[in-house]
């Protein structure tokens, strides 16, 4: 094999270039520092002068209005440092001292920037401009902030979405909606748990824009829809939620629907809650339907957990030992009951039952009893 010769000159360069790339390496990292420092010195001589104002109203404590006042007429605009900070403490406080920041932040012109920055070419003011405008709940701000839920950048679209779930305007329900649907955004889809939360807050008046979705083509949008409505407890679909269970072969969904219908059932729905708590649904839905039971409680739930102590899934038998430990007296003597008449030979039964009784014992000891 020839010999590789390399000249002199050659490795000097590379040399050279190696130490030029770490002394500019180094010289970045030290002006990045010397940056975020004086942002730091720069904030703090913006904020410092009316923390204790601005602190006093979010404490409760400007009885007198001397801090707003003195507030008003400080020319505040064009600090972003101060913006951020007032805007920061909304999410900390409630009641009339929000309502003071919210007043004091509109007279400045927050409201207004925070507009203009939901069309700004920086995902991240993007999200910022969404999420002041939620935090300050502006009342008809919702048809600006829905368009950001189809935005290429993630951050920005599920910050808008929790930014509409606190603005709680009905029309921002279906943007939600369909912000679920996979391929809909550059990025793809949104979390569902943040749209149905988002969904959750927005009302009453959304029930049926809600239930509507359940008939939607989409697996996952229809999952949304049933878990919004149990968590809002739109009992006005709930016809919705049973004819959806006649069709229905998506587990996720089912497992949405049985959940649902724990939080805004009847006792009449107890059957259609042991079908889905049987065997032949995946271990998810399965599960779901257990709790749900546990939900609705009342005599028939009972009965129906006392006979899911013996299902060959561990988990179900534990879940359902668990709910009927959860239903206190009622639960309780029927888990009593079936561990008295379970053989020694019927491991699958002792054991869901031992496990309701170690939990009995466990809440015993600490004092909380049943549920």
């Amino acid at each position: 094999m020839p010999e590789l010769v390399v000249s002199a000159w050659v490795l000097r360069l590379s040399l050279w270039v190696m130490a030029v790339t770490a002394v500019l390496l180094a010289a970045t990292i030290v002006l990045a520092r010397i940056q975020r420092r004086r942002k730091a010195v720069r904030d703090r001589r913006q904020i410092d002068p009316i923390r204790r104002d601005v602190l006093t109203i979010a404490s409760g404590d400007d009885e007198d209005g001397r801090s707003v006042q003195r507030l008003l007429s400080v020319p505040l605009s064009g600090l972003e440092a101060v913006d951020g900070y007032l805007v920061s403490l909304l999410s900390k406080v409630r009641g009339a001292p929000a309502q003071q920041l919210v007043g004091l932040l509109q007279r400045h012109g927050v409201v207004r920037r925070a507009r203009d920055g939901l069309a700004s070419s920086s995902g991240t003011r993007r999200a910022r401009s969404a999420w002041a405008i939620g935090l300050m709940r502006v009342e008809g701000e919702a048809r600006a902030v829905a368009p950001l839920l189809q935005d290429s950048d993630r951050g920005a679209a599920v910050t808008a979405a929790r930014a509409l779930g606190m603005l709680r305007e009905d029309v921002a329900a279906g943007p939600l909606l369909r912000s679920v649907k996979p391929a809909r955004r550059g990025r793809g889809a949104l979390p569902a748990w943040v749209v149905t939360e988002a969904l959750a807050q927005l009302g009453p008046g959304t029930a049926d824009t809600v239930g509507a979705a359940l008939l939607s083509d989409d697996p996952t949008t229809r999952a949304v829809a049933a878990r919004a409505i149990g968590v809002a407890q739109h009992v006005s679909q709930r016809e919705s939620l049973r004819s959806l269970l006649a069709t229905e072969e998506d587990q996720t969904v089912l497992a949405a629907v049985a959940e649902a219908l724990g939080r805004v059932g009847r006792p009449d729905d107890i059957p259609s809650l042991v079908d889905l708590a049987a065997p032949g649904h995946h271990q998810t839905v399965r599960l779901s339907a257990v709790r749900a039971l546990s939900e609705l409680g009342g005599r028939p739930s009972v009965v129906a957990l006392a006979g899911l102590l013996s299902d060959e899934d561990t988990r179900v038998g534990e879940l359902a030992a668990q709910s009927l430990v959860d239903l206190d007296a009622p639960g309780i003597t029927a888990l009593h009951e079936v561990a008295e008449r379970t053989s020694p030979e019927d491991d699958v039964t002792r054991a869901a039952t031992s496990y309701g009784m170690a939990l009995l014992e466990l809440r015993a000891g600490s004092g909380t009893g049943g549920r």
